[in-house]
């Protein structure tokens, strides 16, 4: 066969994509047969094979019609990559989910909604197939319609292919199953088998009328088909598609990725069996030799688009639960580790920020322990006093003016000036010898950490919890979260200006989760990695300000 001229698996050349998508180029599709878990008639000696059609190139069972000239409906990707087209429509059903949708104009289709009865009849002059057709009558050198329910290469493609690998896979294959759709699959497919093996049994499995699983259709809505569908299904199921999900679902857990179509081949067949088994029949399937039935069932279609149809059909028991649900509705923002600056760059931008020469005449950490005037929150800075003692006093403070000593019952007792209260009154310009930028420091640490060493005008606004990793205790993340959102938002002196914000906490983890915040209301916020503890190491600590009187 051709695709022995291919054992790697490779392809290379001007022509790749062309051999990529031609089946015998390719080895053939999986034929994996299932657990004991998901075949209850093990026992009875039914086996039972998944043919993995879903591992085609494109991943769609539509891509083999696609390729002998038919469907291109959900596979924009192969009529571009074959044949150079990229004007191509999708007409579908306005009831289809979003999620379809997008994964239709994600593979480069555009979308062409219609309105009325999702599932139409192929043959109704008013439906949208028959419309489509005369679109394509009226104007056959611009429009092609690809004709999916009437176009033999449909079927024949499968008959081709499908039918034909599975009859080298498995030539004692004694049951076909599949979901009707168009009917291409089924009727191409199980017309190969039975020309090879006349004994073989077709089962189609046709959505329960009213009850509509994506993909396959009711038997009322197929039974006009024009392909020979008659000579190939010898019976039929309808499966709820509450069953088709649900089945879909087990499948996939156990590693075959299938998608509701998929489950409701399988649980049809399930269901054929099973009477087959109560009536007594099940061994008139039987291969003469062995006593095993062995049924093959075809997973044409992937789960992941119709995610949230899961969770709408099956009832929340069914899924594992979610630990720690509070987490959902609390600290959704983006983290970005661009914004965790080390302490050396939280210098170099207070650095920016301030004037130049700052870092030569002033200490950038303040050492009050009582009321020191540095909750502005806008850093701003005078030159340092006069002085024989450069740098006694900290900067802004002067020497002329004092703040009350602690009490005498204070081992260490503290001697600082007070500062003038026009130092930091928003009326100060420049000139009057005040640097102003537009960076705001905040300090989230509790109230006593601030008061001990903190950056110099900062604005403390103190957050109560202090347990230590936080991010480890789910309630306690929610909790401060919460709290962290109710302090910022009683923030008012001018916090809705534009300009840099650097948060300050005790170790980092606060002040990360505070940028997030602060960055989703639009501010250009930092916060600094290993908190305050390491940038007060890194700026040389808090001895050189600190005054012990005996």
């Amino acid at each position: 066969m051709a695709r022995a001229n291919n054992p790697l698996n490779v392809f290379k050349g001007p022509d790749a994509l062309h051999r990529y998508f031609q089946p015998d180029e390719n080895p053939p599709l999986p034929l994996v047969e299932l657990p004991d878990a998901l075949n209850p008639l093990r026992e009875d000696g039914v086996r039972i094979f998944a043919k993995l059609l879903t591992a085609l190139p494109a991943q769609n069972v539509k891509s083999l019609p696609g390729i002998s000239g038919s469907t291109v409906l959900s596979l924009g990707m192969i009529s571009r990559a074959l044949w150079g087209h990229d004007d191509v429509y999708a007409y579908v059903t306005n009831k289809k989910p979003v999620e379809s949708l997008r994964l239709l104009r994600f593979f480069g289709l555009k979308v062409s909604l219609y309105g009325g009865l999702a599932q139409q009849e192929p043959s109704d002059p008013k439906g949208i197939m028959s419309r489509l057709r005369r679109m394509a009558n009226d104007d056959p050198e611009k429009v092609c319609y690809l004709g999916q329910y009437d176009n033999d290469g449909n079927w024949r493609s499968h008959e081709k292919w499908t039918g034909r690998q599975i009859w080298e896979q498995l030539p004692e294959v004694n049951v076909l199953c599949s979901t009707i759709g168009t009917g291409g699959c089924i009727t191409g497919t199980g017309k190969y088998l039975k020309e090879k093996k006349p004994s073989v049994k077709v089962v189609g499995v046709c959505n329960v009328f009213g009850d509509p699983t994506p993909g396959p259709r009711h038997f009322p809505g197929f039974e006009s088909s024009p392909f020979p569908w008659r000579e190939v299904i010898d019976s039929f199921e309808q499966v709820k598609s509450a069953d088709s999900f649900r089945m879909s679902m087990r499948l996939s857990r156990h590693g075959i990725i299938a998608g509701p179509s998929s489950g409701e081949a399988l649980h049809g067949l399930l269901a054929h069996l099973t009477v087959a088994k109560e009536e007594g029949r099940l061994q008139e399937m039987a291969d003469p030799d062995t006593g095993e039935i062995n049924c093959v069932f075809l997973c044409a279609d992937l789960p992941y688009q119709y995610m949230d149809m899961y969770y709408t059909k099956l009832g929340e028991e069914e899924f594992p639960p979610i630990y720690n649900e509070g987490l959902l509705d609390v600290d959704q923002n983006p983290y970005d580790e661009r914004w965790f600056l080390s302490p050396s760059d939280v210098a170099e931008l207070l650095y920016q920020e301030c004037s130049e020469d700052f870092f030569e005449s002033h200490e950038p950490l303040c050492m009050v322990p009582s009321s020191c005037a540095c909750d502005a929150g806008r850093v701003r800075f005078s030159p340092p006093p006069k002085s024989e003692e450069p740098g006694l006093f900290p900067e802004p403070f002067s020497s002329s003016e004092s703040l009350p000593t602690s009490s005498a019952s204070d081992s260490t007792m503290f001697s600082v000036p007070s500062p003038p209260s026009s130092i930091f009154s928003a009326a100060t310009t420049a000139s009057e010898g005040i640097t102003e930028s537009n960076l705001r420091i905040i300090d989230i640490r509790p109230r006593a950490d601030y008061l001990s060493s903190h950056l110099r005008n900062t604005r403390s606004v103190p957050l109560t919890i202090t347990k230590e990793d936080f991010f480890g205790d789910a309630e306690a993340v929610r909790e401060r979260w919460l709290e962290m959102r109710d302090a910022f938002e009683g923030l008012d002196d001018g916090w809705d200006e534009k300009g840099k914000v650097l948060v300050i906490c005790l170790d980092g983890d606060s002040g990360a989760m505070a940028t997030s915040m602060l960055r989703a209301r639009g501010r250009e916020a930092f916060c600094v990695t290993g908190g305050f503890g390491k940038l007060e190491e890194f700026l040389g600590g808090r001895g050189r300000w600190e005054l012990d009187v005996d």
